[in-house]
């Protein structure tokens, strides 16, 4: 093949001498003298003894022809390059011999001009061998003259194929150490004329197995039924680059998805002489993009499908991306929320950034005039260095509409439940003092009167009579006790004169000493004595206290009861009961016949506007009940 490199010394007088790779040339015009250099080369080769020896020994091959082309002298080294002796070629034309018949055109023109222009030409070209090999030479041709008459040429060449050999060695060499590119030279008409090793790999073929076969072998059958590899050769042939990428098939009947380039090989004449292929997998980049699209198309449907509003936003507060549920809880299309301003409810500029890392509930007036309120968070992010805050909102309107009503609703019970607390103790009050002004009353005067009786009636000594006198007097004091602890539960006892912490302690004395088997503590700073809250607080969390205290002793089976009472901040409070029984499970929660229970409690304390908690749980050892106030 030709050496592509080769060098024109004048390019302007170049002319080819093929139309094909195997011969070309370098031009040198060399003006010669018309006189003095023609005629002393014409006497030195006619007539020097010595001049002729020098020719004939020198390493440089040397061919002498007449006017007509012939060869009329070879020296010993062009025989060698040549392999065809004189004494047996003499008197014929080297095209054909060693110059291919394909040239003769070529070369007759190139002789016409050296004998019309008086130029010397030099270049590379390929020298076919007696034995058929090809061998790379560099040749000088001069025409010769005896005054103006043209008698001949002088030609010399030298061999180059081993410099030829070795620099396409080099080149086959790097070609294979290509990492991941399959390199491939084929025909002008597809057939492929070369195959380096990463073609070998990439194609699943041995080079003896591919060489000659046409271009279509490397393709999938989807691709050769279509005319793909037809279409890319015609196009390379014509002298265009050409691409392809999709799938192409290996010899084992399996494909992968490649990509290749067809490059078109000119000779000095623009003439596509060989095409060369370079492929290269690209299966591993298409599984990755596809799984890129795949979770593309995912979180598109993730983000079309999510009931919450996705917006995302740059820093000129333009939306560049929303989805339906954006649509749907603004009233506006896509493009509206594009091209448009920020929907009303939303913030602008530092308002909009303030809500990155951030959790909001922002309320305005919605696209139909009704309240909205949106539950807002964002997030900045940077894709390809460009800034934008990714906004997730909520529509909580119901939400929060429910939580106002529900609010409305405590605030309604909270209300009623102090009226009844208050109508309560009004009633609990009314209900003492009946107790104390009549029936205690009417117990003390029955006291009086059969102690009177007892008195004025004669003495007897009948036992059955001593018994029933005793009877009589034991059933009036019991009714007076009773009436005594009647009155305690409905009108506690120090509570309106002492306050909470005092009412507190002579609760838990006097519920010590009716379970002696149970140690009850109260917990309670010194100062708190002398600490007063609203009546209605108070009575509420003392309530409270009495409920879970008994509890606690009729139902914990533990052995303490502690009762601690702390005052944080001025004037909330908390409360807690603490037993160390059997704890509660979730029927025991309940209310049960007797007494308020943890509902009444809650009611107690929502009353007030306080928190109740209840730390327990069946089988573990306590519960803890505690009220916390904090107006």
């Amino acid at each position: 093949m030709a050496d592509p490199a080769s060098s024109k010394t004048s390019s302007a007088n170049a002319e080819p001498w093929g139309t094909t790779k195997l011969w070309y040339r370098q031009v040198e015009e060399d003006g010669l003298d018309r006189v003095g250099e023609a005629r002393a080369a014409a006497l030195a080769v006619a007539n020097s003894g010595r001049a002729w020896r020098f020719l004939r020994d020198m390493p440089l091959g040397l061919v002498l022809y007449d006017d007509q082309f012939r060869i009329v002298y070879q020296n010993l080294a062009s025989e060698v390059m040549t392999g065809y002796p004189s004494s047996d070629f003499a008197g014929q034309s080297p095209i054909g011999l060693w110059i291919p018949e394909s040239q003769r055109t070529v070369i007759g023109e190139i002789l016409r001009r050296m004998r019309e222009e008086r130029v010397a030409l030099h270049g590379r070209a390929v020298h076919v061998r007696r034995d058929g090999r090809l061998s790379w030479v560099q040749w000088h041709t001069t025409p010769l003259f005896d005054g103006d008459c043209f008698i001949g040429y002088l030609g010399t060449h030298s061999e180059l194929s081993e410099a030829v050999r070795a620099a396409k060695h080099q080149a086959e060499l790097l070609i294979d150490a290509a990492v991941d590119i399959a390199m491939v030279q084929l025909s002008p008409q597809g057939r492929i004329l070369s195959w380096n090793r990463n073609a070998a790999a990439l194609f699943d073929s041995h080079a003896k197995e591919a060489l000659g076969l046409p271009f279509e072998m490397l393709f999938s059958s989807d691709g050769a039924e279509c005319g793909v590899s037809a279409s890319l050769l015609a196009r390379a042939r014509d002298g265009d680059r050409t691409e392809y990428e999709g799938w192409l098939g290996r010899t084992r009947e399996t494909r992968f998805w490649g990509h290749l380039r067809l490059y078109p090989q000119r000779d000095d004449d623009d003439v596509v002489y060989a095409l060369v292929m370079v492929a290269r997998d690209l299966s591993e980049r298409r599984r990755a993009e596809q799984q890129v699209r795949e979770s593309e198309a995912l979180l598109s449907a993730i983000v079309s499908a999510a009931s919450d509003v996705i917006l995302g936003i740059d820093d000129a507060d333009r939306v560049i991306l929303c989805n339906p549920a954006a649509e749907r809880v603004f009233g506006r299309s896509a493009a509206q929320l594009k091209d448009g301003p920020l929907p009303d409810i939303l913030p602008r500029g530092d308002g909009l950034r303030s809500l990155v890392d951030a959790r909001r509930t922002l309320s305005g007036v919605g696209h139909d005039g009704r309240m909205q309120h949106l539950e807002v968070s964002a997030t900045r992010t940077s894709v390809e260095g460009r800034s934008f805050i990714t906004l997730v909102a909520r529509d909580v309107t119901e939400r929060v509409e429910s939580e106002q009503a529900v609010e409305r609703y405590r605030e309604q019970l909270s209300a009623l439940t102090r009226d009844l607390m208050d109508a309560e103790q009004k009633t609990n009050r009314r209900l003492a003092q009946l107790l104390h002004d009549q029936f205690g009353q009417t117990l003390t005067s029955l006291r009086i009167f059969v102690d009177a009786v007892r008195a004025r009636l004669p003495a007897s000594d009948d036992a059955i009579v001593q018994n029933g006198w005793s009877q009589i007097s034991s059933l009036i004091d019991r009714g007076m006790r009773e009436v005594r602890e009647v009155l305690v539960e409905l009108r506690p006892a120090l509570l309106q004169e002492q306050g909470l912490a005092v009412a507190l302690d002579n609760e838990v004395q006097a519920q010590a000493a009716k379970h002696p088997e149970v140690r009850v503590t109260l917990d309670a700073a010194d100062e708190l004595a002398e600490r007063r809250w609203a009546p209605d607080v108070e009575y509420a969390v003392f309530m409270v206290a009495r409920e879970a205290i008994a509890n606690a002793l009729l139902h914990s089976r533990g052995g303490h009861v502690a009762v601690r009472l702390d005052a944080r901040g001025m004037p909330g409070l908390v409360l807690s009961v603490h037993d160390d029984g059997r704890g509660l499970g979730p029927a025991e929660r309940a209310h049960k016949p007797g007494h308020l229970g943890l509902v009444g409690m809650r009611e107690r304390a929502l009353g007030i506007g306080a928190q109740l908690v209840v730390s327990s749980s069946a089988g573990r050892r306590g519960t803890t009940i505690e009220l916390r106030y904090a107006p």
